[in-house]
């Protein structure tokens, strides 16, 4: 027969029982207490690592800046004794020039009174025929006196013989009012770009077989387009791009298009888009000076000034633009904004400088990085170092004439400086 169990014994249990309990969570805790102690200081041996590294980091930034800011100072020193050697030379060309008259004159020396005066009166003319030529170099360069004279000889043969004939204006006189309707529904929208530019190429194919037509139409195009950025893009910069799209696309259907007949409405509305500036020469008509400015009639300067850049943004927008349509390649793609930007930086600043310079590098800005990167870097550098950072006398003179122009351009290459240049609105269509 079993024991019975007594009290005393299951006092003796419980107890153990509570006890072991107690010694079982004073474990847990023991070893909870161990565990975190252990991922504390493995927490801060990786906090220990990460600052190293983020330090290494640094210093490895600091380093490679140190390295860019130097190439940096030797492309500026390159730049500034390339300067020096050209004026050393047309000053030296000056001289001998200076050296053959005087010589002449020598030689012609007492032949007479009425031979002296003419002498004199023809190497007056000469000195100033070269004063003239001289300040012409520094208002654009040779490239561009060859390109805008092309153009001029374009628009000429255009006014000349298409542009004003009765005919072909009665015979045009549907498809103007089609081209007329396309444009001015135009929106930023992909699909509508497409549909716009696809009209316009099927109603110039159609008018090929009549090569005057089909000049006619592509010139009342391109005058159109232009218009459009005078009025739609000087209130709205990210008006140009579905502008730049449709011209992009028919002039990879029609050659022509771009070269003979926006480039020569371009350059008779804005020279800038060379670029060219003007000054005024001995005996020349101011209206006649205004004109070949793209002046209008009456205009005050500051319109001038905005109407100019907004023409020039289109001519961005058209540089900067991948044609929508695969397997197209745009004709005045990012090569032709590069030269444009080393011409312009080749030329002294004049008033409108800082105000072209600003619409470029907003429009085409980005993408001159994108895809000409150090290239464009050691430029835009270049361009930093004289707008911000060590202005030249010629350029410090522009804050006097041009504040509000040259506080915005300052504003906008601090800002590039630091975050980059960003995409302009509208570049890509919806």
């Amino acid at each position: 027969m079993q024991k019975p169990v007594t009290q005393e014994e299951l006092d003796f249990v419980a107890c153990e029982s509570d006890r072991f309990e107690s010694e079982k969570i004073k474990w847990r805790n023991e070893l909870i207490q161990q565990t975190l102690e252990q991922r504390e200081r493995e927490h801060e041996h990786d906090i220990l690592l990460a600052r190293e590294e983020v330090k290494k980091r640094y210093e490895e930034a600091e380093r490679m800046r140190e390295e860019k800011y130097k190439q940096w100072q030797k492309f500026c020193e390159k730049i500034n004794l390339q300067y020096e050697k050209e004026r050393l030379r047309r000053q030296k060309d000056f001289q001998v020039e200076q050296a053959k008259w005087s010589q002449e004159a020598e030689k012609k020396k007492g032949r007479g009174g009425d031979k002296s005066s003419r002498r004199k009166k023809v190497a007056k003319e000469n000195e100033k025929i070269e004063a003239e030529k001289k300040a012409l170099n520094k208002l654009a360069s040779d490239e561009a006196l060859k390109e805008e004279e092309r153009y001029r000889q374009y628009l000429k043969l255009i006014n000349d013989n298409i542009a004003k004939d009765p005919q072909l204006k009665q015979a045009s006189l549907d498809s103007r009012k089609n081209i007329t309707l396309a444009l001015n529904t135009l929106t930023n929208d992909r699909t509508k770009i497409i549909d716009i530019a696809s009209r316009l190429d099927r109603m110039f194919k159609t008018a090929q077989n009549n090569q005057r037509l089909y000049y006619f139409l592509l010139n009342y195009t391109a005058k159109g387009i232009v218009k459009h950025a005078e009025v739609d893009v000087l209130s709205n910069e990210a008006a140009a791009f579905p502008f730049a799209h449709v011209s992009v696309l028919v002039s990879t259907e029609h050659s022509d298009f771009m070269e003979k007949f926006m480039m020569a409405r371009f350059v008779k509305k804005c020279p800038y888009v060379l670029p060219r500036y003007y000054a005024r020469l001995s005996n020349q008509n101011i209206n006649d000076l205004r004109k070949k400015m793209g002046y209008k009639q009456n205009e005050e300067e500051d319109a001038y000034f905005k109407r100019m850049c907004a023409i020039l943004a289109l001519y961005c927008a058209i540089m900067q633009t991948v044609p929508l349509i695969p397997n197209r390649i745009n004709p005045y793609s990012m090569d032709h904004a590069w030269i444009w930007l080393a011409r312009l930086l080749n030329l002294p600043p004049q008033k409108i400088t800082p105000f072209l310079l600003y619409t470029f590098l907003k429009v085409a800005g980005a993408q001159v990085v994108q895809v000409y990167k150090g290239q464009a870097t050691k430029i835009l550098y270049v361009i930093f170092k004289a707008y911000v950072h060590q202005p030249p006398p010629e350029i410090k003179a522009l804050l006097t004439s041009s504040p509000a122009a040259m506080s915005r351009l300052k504003t906008f290459l601090e800002d590039a400086s630091r975050k980059g240049f960003i995409e302009p609105e509208g570049s890509v269509p919806k």
